[in-house]
């Protein structure tokens, strides 16, 4: 396995820190210092537009792999078949007996452990693997790998650090695409349509399997039968994009996955910029979907303050676990094409040296030396249907 370094190579500004608390560390894959607590950070430029980035399979891998190894991939028809993986900082490339794919990862992408089904008639032939799945859902694209040894403790303990490094991959990919900021509660004095916010701040929002915006998501109290997420551009709250209206039958779901910072709310795929953030913003859905549960009125001026005042307790009871990295290459390249009206970025273009109408991109770091092949023909390696296996808790 290649160092840690690899890595480094890949951020404007070399250092970067792990989220601490309740997220689980990292294994093989090397971390720095130099953090910013997300309750702790300065004030910084404001954004201008709105940003959106491309998850069209075949982009290239950045960068010099940072982990290989030998692996089983799962496939239908009862059959494993021996794979080559070298993890990259933005995906990785799977080399089979006759072919070279590559997948890149987007932040809405899960890994996690799997087990067979106990009924499943062929358990024997497979007993020996230690199997996770790497799910790339917006995009129905989902891989199994198994990992065999002649002791199974040192099976499952290389599998936890396959697990791990991916994971650590799927967040740096996903963290690398939000602007600086801090989860805010007090409105904007100037902008009356903030003054029932109880807390905003940017997320990830899933526009399409090869699209996704990052988007300004302020939560609004009660009022009568629901309640409201506005989404907006940046956090100047100048111009809605979309209003997603909240009620007591509003499903507000985890996705499940090591160190997973997606959910979901109705249709919407959504992703936080840490694990933590999302407790937050699930925790606040979730008492707003008890109140309205539960008839409550609107809240008076008073009673937003105190709601406030709740929000801001529990971000600083968690605050040693939100931490976000600085100066960081995104690690998906900007698109032209969007469902919120978005701009590119100045910064985030000028890490990408060009893009076309197919949004073939050219980074700079320099491409991996594989052959990069659309999702189909990653699918086409017949994965293994999903009812044999199950998911592990976590």
């Amino acid at each position: 396995m290649q160092g840690g370094n690899a890595l480094c190579r890949c951020f404007y500004g070399g250092a970067w820190q792990g989220e601490q608390g309740e997220d689980r560390g990292f294994s093989s894959i090397a971390t720095g210092v130099g953090a910013l607590s997300s309750l702790e950070m300065p004030e910084m430029p404001e954004v201008t537009g709105a940003l959106s980035y491309s998850t069209k399979q075949g982009q290239s891998l950045r960068g010099q792999a940072i982990r290989e190894g030998e692996l089983w991939q799962l496939s239908a028809q009862d059959s494993v078949q021996p794979v080559r993986i070298s993890l990259f900082v933005n995906g990785f490339s799977l080399t089979g007996p006759t072919k070279t794919v590559t997948l890149t990862f987007s932040p809405f992408c899960l890994v996690r452990n799997c087990k067979f089904q106990s009924n499943y008639s062929t358990t024997e032939q497979f007993s020996h693997l230690k199997v996770f799945k790497v799910a790339l859902y917006t995009q129905n694209i989902c891989l199994y790998f198994g990992v065999k040894s002649e002791d199974s403790n040192d099976a499952e303990e290389e599998r936890s650090q396959w697990v791990m490094d991916i994971s650590t991959t799927i967040r740096l990919v996903t963290q690398s695409l939000f602007p600086p900021f801090r989860i805010l509660c007090d409105p904007i004095g100037e902008i009356a349509s903030t003054h029932t916010r109880l807390m905003a701040g940017y997320l990830l929002h899933s526009d399409s399997t090869t699209l996704l915006s990052v988007v300004y998501c302020e939560l609004h109290a009660q009022q009568g039968e629901y309640a409201t997420l506005m989404v907006y551009q940046n956090e100047a709250c100048k111009e809605p994009m979309l209003e997603i209206c909240l009620t007591a039958e509003t499903l507000c779901v985890e996705k499940v996955g090591i160190n997973c910072s997606c959910f979901t709310l109705d249709e919407h795929d959504l992703s936080s910029r840490t694990l933590s953030e999302r407790k937050v913003w699930i925790r606040a859905i979730s008492n707003i979907k008890v109140k309205l549960s539960n008839n409550a009125p609107p809240p008076d001026d008073e009673e937003l303050i105190q709601y406030r005042e709740a929000v801001k307790d529990h971000l600083q009871s968690i605050k040693s676990s939100l931490h976000s990295k600085i100066r960081m290459d995104a690690l998906l390249p900007p698109s032209c094409h969007y469902s919120f009206r978005s701009a590119m970025c100045p910064l985030s273009a000028s890490l990408w040296a060009g893009m076309d109408e197919d949004e073939n991109v050219t980074p700079r770091l320099p491409k991996a030396p594989v052959a990069a092949l659309p999702a189909s023909e990653i699918c086409s390696m017949a994965p293994i249907e999903e009812e044999i296996l199950q998911d592990e808790g976590l």
